[in-house]
């Protein structure tokens, strides 16, 4: 199973995490420390081509500790030339270490792979390397490598990868001669599989040597398969877009080169947000500090009045008056304080009371599913245990959108009661295809459908990042109350002559809305009642969508059946 999983990741074939995971189960069962190292390892790999940072930097670690407890070379320069790559950022010894760490194991192993490994350094003229490889020393490392392919057939997969990294070499000495030659040897002289990562060197070593027309049907292909083979990959989409807007903007493509800006845009803002786990820290300390600053100030005032009593014991009569009225003066001041302190106090229970809330059923979940995974592997039920899995990872993004919520929910100032939204017009129709292709894979993971109907251009004024949270948490309520083999429609109409309205509309085919809940919603949105937040009331994703109507202006229509499904749509009046 390593050797099959392993085979398809040098092809840069997708892997499936399941089997993955199902070595992991083996390996431990089994008591062989190795082949959970290299479990690891597969893994760690896999979420490096997504870009998945903190997961691939995770399982690396995991299996590097393996291989080094073991002595195994071949598995700690492996780990160590992608850890590398993981810590650049974090720690200037840090890269440095696992730089040294290839190179001194690479030059004295007796094992080839553990060579190539080194060589690879040399041809992509490695920063770290003082002074430079030369490029005839790049060429002698290039033969080195390639004799020992030719030496051990099984290398083969590895020829392309030789090719990968003597581009970067020649790419930092401004060689673009050469940075071609050898993305067109990746693809016309390898056995792999060409991928999405082909494409886009080919593209760049074309724009490099202004081939516009030859770089923008590259980095096209690159962008088209990307989509297919690697979906989640956000930041290598964001990259092949960033070269293909330059693409077209040096061929005089201008309406093709914005259009692929706008792309690099929407990826660049979904990348952003779906890094929020330092934001919420920086949130719960701020609701923190601003408790510590009320009781500081509650403090100083009643020591200044304390102090204040004092002097009236050694003031005359006139002095006594003028006391009187300062502490007058502070004890109203302190009443504000207190009041102000009362409300931060009451913002921060309802902050607490909606994160107990949202989190609970995540984590009841969480308990029932761990007792039901350890009986499923024990009884071997694999087909249950798939189905839990799948559940767990709806769990996470469901968790994960929860996060979202609440960093968001801070950054709204809410709890000051006041608004900061400047509504804007804009195009919800990029926004809106960005959302779809987002849930897409979990509604296709679920069996349901999603479908997206829209104009060519819907323009709307709105705050557009309010206006994401708002679909996005309706996106995931219909999602998540849709069952198998349903459907969820995402659909906007556009102002004609003489009828200035727009909506936007979610419309689902799910278990629909109780009666007595939707008559609660239907007040809440129509302003004839305050929403409340809790077990009886909404929940916090409800309370963006609410908060996104009443700062924005706009009407939310809320239809539901039981059985039938449930339908909420957005519409802007003039």
């Amino acid at each position: 199973m390593i050797a099959i999983e392993l085979r398809k990741q040098n092809a840069y074939d997708t892997i499936k995490k399941e089997k993955v995971k199902q070595i992991i189960q083996l390996a431990s069962k089994q008591k062989s420390p190795l082949g959970l190292a290299m479990a690891y390892y597969i893994l760690g790999r896999e979420y490096t081509i997504d870009q998945d940072d903190s997961l691939s930097y995770s399982y690396l670690t995991k299996a590097e500790k393996i291989f080094t407890a073991n002595n195994d070379t071949t598995g700690i320069i492996h780990c160590s030339k992608l850890l590398r790559s993981h810590t650049r950022r974090a720690d200037k010894n840090l890269p440095k270490f696992y730089f040294d760490r290839v190179v001194a194991l690479g030059q004295k192993s007796k094992y080839p792979i553990d060579n190539y490994m080194y060589y690879l350094l040399i041809m992509a003229c490695d920063p770290y390397f003082k002074p430079q490889p030369t490029e005839s020393q790049m060429a002698e490392t290039l033969n080195k490598t390639l004799k020992m392919i030719d030496t051990y057939p099984h290398f083969e997969y590895i020829r392309a990868n030789v090719y990968k990294n003597i581009q970067e070499g020649y790419l930092r000495k401004q060689r673009h001669d050469k940075v071609l030659e050898f993305a067109l040897k990746v693809m016309h002289h390898t056995n792999k599989k060409i991928d999405f990562m082909d494409y886009q060197y080919l593209g760049n070593a074309y724009l490099s040597v202004k081939k516009y027309d030859l770089a923008i049907a590259a980095l096209e292909e690159a962008a088209k398969r990307i989509k297919i083979e690697r979906p989640m990959a956000l930041m290598r989409q964001r990259n092949i877009y960033f070269f293909l807007k330059r693409a077209y903007y040096e061929a005089g493509k201008l309406k093709a080169s914005i259009q692929a800006d706008e792309t690099y845009d929407s990826l660049v803002s979904v990348i952003r947000d779906n890094d929020r786990s330092v934001a919420l820290f920086h949130l719960r300390e701020k609701y923190s500090f601003a408790d510590k600053e009320a009781e500081l100030k509650r403090l100083a005032l009643e020591k200044e009045i304390a102090d204040s009593q004092k002097s009236l014991l050694f003031g005359g009569l006139i002095m006594t008056l003028v006391l009187v009225g300062i502490v007058l003066f502070f004890t109203i001041r302190l009443r504000k304080t207190n009041v102000e302190l009362l409300r931060l106090q009451q913002a921060r229970d309802k902050f607490y009371t909606i994160i107990a809330h949202d989190l609970r059923s995540p984590i009841n979940s969480l308990n029932d599913m761990g007792a039901l995974l350890l009986h499923l592997i024990r009884e071997g039920k694999k087909q249950e245990l798939d189905k839990v899995i799948q559940q767990m990872e709806n769990m996470r993004q469901q968790t994960h959108l929860l996060l979202n919520n609440l960093f968001e929910w801070g950054e709204s100032q809410y709890f000051i009661n006041e608004s900061l939204t400047q509504p804007k017009a804009f195009d919800a129709a990029a926004s809106l295809q960005t959302l779809c292709n987002h849930y897409l894979p979990f509604a296709e993971a679920k069996g349901v459908a999603l479908a997206l109907v829209l104009p060519s251009s819907l323009l709307l004024k709105a705050d557009q990042k309010e206006f994401e949270i708002a679909v996005r948490n309706l996106l995931d309520n219909a999602l998540k109350h849709t069952p198998t083999g349903g459907k969820i429609t995402v659909s906007g109409r556009s102002s004609e002559a003489g009828t200035p309205n727009h909506s936007i509309m979610i419309a689902d085919t799910g278990e629909g809305i109780a009666p007595e809940q939707l008559r609660y919603l239907q007040q809440v949105y129509s302003g004839k009642i305050k929403p409340e937040v809790g077990v009886n009331g909404l929940g916090l994703g409800m309370i963006l969508v609410y908060n996104f109507t009443q700062k924005n202006k706009v009407n939310l229509h809320i239809k539901s059946e039981l059985g039938v499904g449930s339908s909420f749509s957005i519409f802007w009046k003039p």
